[in-house]
Parts: C-alpha cells; sequence; structure tokens
C-alpha cells in the first residue's frame, strides 16, 4: 500500500475534472444565462449532497476492509462488500423518494426562481432526484475498491464522472438548447455508466467470491460505523454547499454564480488535503498508536504549508484569472467573495487532517456530535450575514464556521491521542 501512489491518483481523479470544469463553464453559463446557470448549480449540489445516503457505508468499507488486509483475512471482504452494497442501494432508494418530494417546493416556492423558470427548474430538480441512486451507490463502491487498496480504479471512474459534470451539460446546452431537464437526464445517465463500470472492477467481490451473501454481523459492523458517518454527511454538506440555497433565497438565484463559481473552484482546491488524507485513511485504520502519530505531524506539516502557499496563490490571481475566464465585470464583483473563501480554504484545509485520524481509529460520533453543534451556529450565522451583507457575508459565515470546526477537531485530537 503506497501512499505516495495513491496520493497521486486522488489527485488526479481531482485535478482533471477541475480543468475540464475550468474549460466549460463559461461556454455553459454564457448558453444558460446566469438564473438558468445558477439552477445548475444547485442541481449540481442536490446530485452532489445527497450521496449521504450511502449511509456512511463508503467510508466504513474503506476503514474495515483496510483492517481485514491488515489482518491476512482473505474469506471476509466478498461477504462485507455485497452487504454493504444491499445497505446503500436501500439508501439510495430512499434519498431519491425524498428528493423527488421536495423538488416541486424547491422550484415554486423556497428558492427565489423566477416564474418563467420555474416549470424547467422542477423538471430538472425530478430528474436529480433519480440521480440520488447511481450517486449513492457510486459512494459505496468507491468506498470498497479503496479499503481494497485498488485507488487507480476508483480514482479513474471519479476522472470520468468529474469530467462529465461539466462536458455533459456543455454537450446538452450545445445539443438541444438551454433546457436544464435534459441537462439533468445526461447528468443522470452519466453517472449510472459509472456505476457499472464500479460494479464491473468489483464483479469478484459481488458475485464471485464463496461465501455468504450478506452477513448480519457486516450490517451490524457498517452500520455501528456508518451512522455517525451518516450524520456527518448529512451536516457537512450542507454546510458547504447547503450556502447556495441560503444565498439564492436571500438575494435571488441571479446573483448565485457570484458565490457558487468562486466556491466551486476554490472549493476544489481542498481536494488536493483531501487526496493526501484519503489516502492516508486505510493506513491509519491499520497502524498502531505510535506509527499513527508520526503519519498525523507528518501529513498536518505538509497539508498546512503546501495549502498555505496554494491559497495565497489563488488570492493573487483570483481577479486576472476571473477576467480572462468569464470577464472582468464578474471578477470585480466576485472578488471580495473570493478573498474571503480562501482563507476558510486554508483552515478548512487542516481541519481534515484531525478528520482523518478520528475516523481511522473508529471514532466518527465525535467528529458528528460536532458538526451538528456547528449546523445550528452556522445557519444562524449564514441567514443573518447574507441577508445583511450579501455574499460576503456568506462567505464570512462559512469562514467562522470551518474555524470552528478545525479547533473542535484539533482539540479532540490533543485530547484522545496526545497528539
Amino acid at each position: 500500500m503506497s501512499l505516495k501512489r495513491n496520493a497521486l491518483w486522488n489527485l488526479a481523479g481531482t485535478a482533471i475534472p477541475m480543468v475540464a470544469g475550468l474549460a466549460l463553464i463559461p461556454f455553459t453559463l454564457n448558453r444558460l444565462g446566469s438564473e438558468a446557470f445558477g439552477v445548475l448549480t444547485l442541481v449540481w449540489g442536490l446530485i452532489g449532497y445527497f450521496s449521504v445516503f450511502d449511509m456512511g457505508v463508503g467510508r466504513a468499507l474503506t476503514v474495515q476492509l483496510s483492517q481485514l488486509a491488515a489482518k491476512g483475512d482473505l474469506a471476509e471482504p466478498g461477504a462485507l462488500v455485497r452487504s454493504g452494497i444491499l445497505l446503500t442501494l436501500a439508501a439510495g432508494l430512499l434519498g431519491m423518494a425524498l428528493v423527488w418530494l421536495l423538488a416541486p417546493s424547491l422550484a415554486n416556492q423556497w428558492l427565489k426562481i423566477s416564474p418563467a423558470l420555474q416549470d424547467d427548474a422542477r423538471l430538472a430538480f425530478l430528474v436529480a432526484a433519480v440521480g440520488v441512486l447511481p450517486t449513492t451507490l457510486a459512494s459505496g463502491l468507491r468506498g470498497a475498491l479503496e479499503g481494497l487498496d485498488r485507488f487507480a480504479a476508483s480514482n479513474l471512474t471519479r476522472i470520468v464522472l468529474g469530467v462529465w459534470m461539466f462536458a455533459l451539460p456543455a454537450w446538452a446546452v450545445y445539443s438541444h438548447g438551454p433546457r436544464l431537464e435534459v441537462i439533468a437526464l445526461y447528468l443522470v445517465l452519466g453517472r449510472g455508466l459509472v456505476v457499472l463500470a464500479m460494479v464491473i472492477q468489483l464483479r469478484e467481490h459481488l458475485f464471485l467470491t464463496p461465501g455468504a451473501a450478506v452477513g448480519r454481523r457486516h450490517f451490524k459492523a457498517l452500520w455501528n460505523y456508518g451512522l455517525w458517518v451518516t450524520v456527518t454527511g448529512i451536516v457537512g454538506p450542507l454546510m458547504v454547499y447547503g450556502d447556495r440555497f441560503f444565498v439564492s433565497a436571500a438575494v435571488g438565484a441571479e446573483q448565485l454564480p457570484l458565490y457558487a463559481i468562486p466556491q466551486d473552484v476554490l472549493l476544489r482546491l481542498l481536494l488536493i488535503p483531501m487526496a493526501l488524507t484519503g489516502a492516508l485513511l486505510p493506513r491509519l485504520a491499520a497502524m498502531g498508536t505510535i506509527d499513527a502519530e508520526v503519519a498525523y505531524r507528518q501529513t498536518y506539516r505538509r497539508v498546512g504549508m503546501g495549502m498555505l502557499a496554494i491559497c495565497l496563490l489563488a488570492a493573487a490571481l483570483a481577479y486576472p484569472v476571473l477576467s480572462l475566464w468569464i470577464s472582468a465585470e464578474f471578477a470585480t464583483s466576485a472578488l471580495p467573495v473570493v478573498l474571503v473563501l480562501c482563507i476558510g480554504v486554508w483552515v478548512n484545509s487542516l481541519a481534515s487532517v484531525p478528520y482523518t485520524l478520528l475516523h481511522a481509529k473508529g471514532n466518527p460520533r465525535l467528529t458528528a456530535l460536532f458538526h451538528i453543534a456547528e449546523l445550528v451556529l452556522y445557519l444562524l450565522a449564514l441567514w443573518l450575514l447574507s441577508s445583511r451583507y450579501g455574499l460576503v457575508g456568506a462567505a464570512l459565515a462559512w469562514v467562522a464556521r470551518v474555524a470552528l470546526d478545525w479547533l473542535l477537531l484539533h482539540r479532540a485530537v490533543r485530547r484522545l491521542y496526545g497528539v
């Protein structure tokens, strides 16, 4: 199990889609218009957010499969993987039903979408609801691949999915015009093909490995770990992408691209520490206390120094890059948001390291409780600040939230593990 190799695969799996987004977003924005593109970012958010309905099984599979590998147990992985995918299938159906029920209210009442666009938005949200199921299954399958140390296979599918997220809307607009429901349909079909590819990659564990198809103890182990990961999975993305819905409600969907586009780009910088900590997770799960402490300290220093340099560079280049990429007017309006978000991205990158250690050592309950407490404070701050200060206020609320998250996680690791 090579940390460097796996981290590089994780980085490729996130960097290549980001390049595709940089290339294709301006075309899609120009063809759709500001408000319709704002709705598209909400479709992306709905499909991505409701990957939470994997019930934490993806991360549980990564941790438990890596622990089995460390023990040299070759008989259990097949039953464990099958149990996990059955759980994600059931949970994905539940998530699909929930988004389907919420779609009309989101389009017609809650998000201040103009009347002329409401019907298209409602259809797009309904199609996006169907996309929750393949998204959920993909999360569980990816966790299994990474727990089996197959980071190359996991990230090849991630690259395809990430590129398609930007390429398919551009193709749909070019081929069918600015029809949001058609764009959403392309996105859902793309995710379905990715799930099929991942099933083929795991066919030996899903279909060919002898032994029990599922096991009650596997369900119990995955559920006990995954339940708290699910709480974090519900609350965490809400605090990352949910602000878009508050911004839309506070200032209108037509202003949303000024916030959502810089946020999308800057949050993708977090994929750099996530690539490293994602590769580190199964290693930490299999390590003893002393080795885990050494790996933790090294990773913390690398993430802190590397991301500080990257965030400073992003702040310096924000205006000229946005001017060339979209327009000088857009760059001028979005720059204050960018500068605030750069601070938050650096702080959030630091928080990813203690978060990973707590999960690797079987303590997702603590991170979930932290996020529940943070959510209450964050939603209050987000509503007050975005209503009063608009887009910059929303960005300030997010920075305050990630700073609190880092402080809580850092103190927890010091108290529990003396690191």
